[in-house]
């Protein structure tokens, strides 16, 4: 077993404070979408306890971002599947083009907010 070290410097108070660094992720929460920063409200709301672990351990933007890429990625399959199953009547028409996009679009979005934002990851 590795045995850990850790070293320390003086505060202005003459307190020893231990130096402490979080890993380095390469993701950045402010580039976040939509569904991660819904996924990280459900956890922060739902279940604080994993929320506050993913914090300390310095893993919450790359699972943030993980939830992110799995839930655009079902999001473009259901979309695909839905437009595959009903087509339109008139494939000209705009207003119905983009009728049948935004029915997509809005049962994508649903399936995908239960089946991977509103989960515990």
């Amino acid at each position: 077993m590795q045995e850990t070290v850790l070293t320390y410097h003086e505060g202005e108070d003459g307190m020893m404070y231990p130096d402490l660094t979080l890993p380095e992720t390469g993701v950045s929460m402010t580039n976040l979408g939509k569904f991660a920063n819904r996924a990280m409200e459900y956890l922060q709301e739902n279940h604080k306890d994993r929320y506050l672990m993913l914090v300390r351990f310095g893993v919450l933007a790359q699972k943030m971002q993980e939830v992110e890429d799995e839930a655009n990625r079902m999001m473009e399959e259901l979309e695909n599947t839905y437009l595959k199953n009903h087509l339109p009547e008139n494939p000209h028409s705009t207003m119905e083009m983009w009728s049948l996009r935004e029915q997509a679009r809005m049962q994508a979005e649903e399936i995908v907010m239960a089946e991977v934002v509103m989960k515990f990851h």
